[in-house]
């Protein structure tokens, strides 16, 4: 598991840039959590670990965009740039996307109206993953456990062993009211952008085949505390109100576990990213939900 716990450097960036058939020298490193991403002049690089767990992932968001771009009445997804991709270069896995800065934010009825669409699809004409909750958390745990100055202490690490896998329990015996077909997993205002005047979905590594209602997590009452009235009009567009659901805070609880990967395997070198960890882990255990989680990278 040691091997994917470390996101590329630029040594990587420049090997798949060069194999894909661009020029690094204006590289620009964007954020470091889930991936390296990188912009390049007009193009959007994502690098990640070169592991067989990596390489599905890339692979998926590369078919499904473009998947989509070919069916879809209406835009949904990014679609990445032409060329043969994924390009792995032995120690790191490449995407390529046009870089598509917007000035305005995307709104929440922006982000339902696209989850809508993408729920309305059928099921792409190739294999795609199944969703595995917490799959990355129990593998940054495992990841911290060898490390020489672990992120976590042990009590801290076996805890969250311990709930991932309740979690992970809870999960396999629910049912799951809008039942199973393409899912994004990763649906919000940041995944959004504009593209010739249409907002679309980005960051598709986490595309599978799962339940619907994780594309409408986003908006839940949690740690991350989107405003109500964002939930409100998420809820209008899209068509329905996941809090009528009573399971809902299983998915809550799943999501915000696993946004504590990627902050523990970049916590070693990245000190406000190992201090927002130790926040997340606090509030958890304390079930103190007053605590507004922030983005680090």
């Amino acid at each position: 598991m040691t091997e994917d716990s470390a996101l590329p450097g630029r040594f990587e960036l420049e090997r798949a840039c060069h194999a894909y058939g661009l020029n690094p020298s204006t590289a620009q490193l964007l954020h470091r959590r889930s991936n390296a991403v990188w912009r390049v002049d007009d193009a959007i690089v994502r690098l990640a670990p070169d592991t067989p767990l990596r390489r599905t992932r890339a692979a998926t968001s590369i078919a499904v965009t473009r998947w989509l771009a070919s069916t879809a009445a209406e835009p949904i997804a990014l679609n990445p740039l032409p060329g043969e991709q994924p390009v792995p270069t032995g120690s790191a896995v490449a995407t390529f996307w046009p870089y598509r800065p917007s000035a305005t934010r995307s709104a929440a009825d922006d982000v339902a109206n696209l989850v809508r669409l993408l729920h309305e699809k059928p099921a792409p004409p190739f294999g795609i993953p199944e969703y595995r909750p917490l799959r990355r958390l129990l593998e940054a745990l495992e990841v911290d456990a060898a490390r020489t100055q672990p992120a976590l202490h042990s009590q801290d690490r076996d805890w969250l062993d311990s709930r991932a896998n309740d979690l992970i329990a809870a999960f396999e015996t629910t049912r799951f009211p809008l039942g199973h077909g393409l899912v994004h997993a990763d649906a919000h205002q940041e995944n959004v952008v504009l593209d010739n005047g249409r907002w679309v979905l980005i960051d598709w590594d986490n595309a599978c085949y799962g339940p619907r209602e994780l594309d409408l997590v986003g908006t839940l009452p949690d740690h991350f505390h989107p405003p109500h009235t964002d939930r409100a009009a998420f809820v209008h567009a899209y068509g329905y109100d996941l809090l009528e659901w009573p399971d809902w805070t299983l998915l809550r609880d799943i999501t915000e576990y696993h946004s504590l990967g990627s902050y523990i395997r970049i916590a070693a070198d990245t000190p406000r990213a190992a201090h927002e960890l130790r926040r997340r882990v606090e509030s958890l255990r304390a079930g103190n939900r007053d605590v507004v989680w922030e983005s680090v990278s």
